[in-house]
């Protein structure tokens, strides 16, 4: 069984969208689980948008 592990944001608990982040991104945390055909989401912050 394959888990993998992704992360959507981790820029902090505000989000700060500006051309200044563009790096490393603005959005706060979302995580990302899949553990074989089944996915789980954490703390679905503003990164949930990049999630899709």
């Amino acid at each position: 069984m394959t888990i993998e592990v992704k992360f959507w944001g981790v820029r902090g608990s505000i989000a700060c969208p500006s051309p200044d982040h563009v790096v490393y991104g603005g959005n706060t945390s979302c995580l990302e689980m899949r553990i074989g055909n089944q996915v789980l989401i954490f703390d679905a912050g503003t990164g949930i948008r990049n999630l899709g």
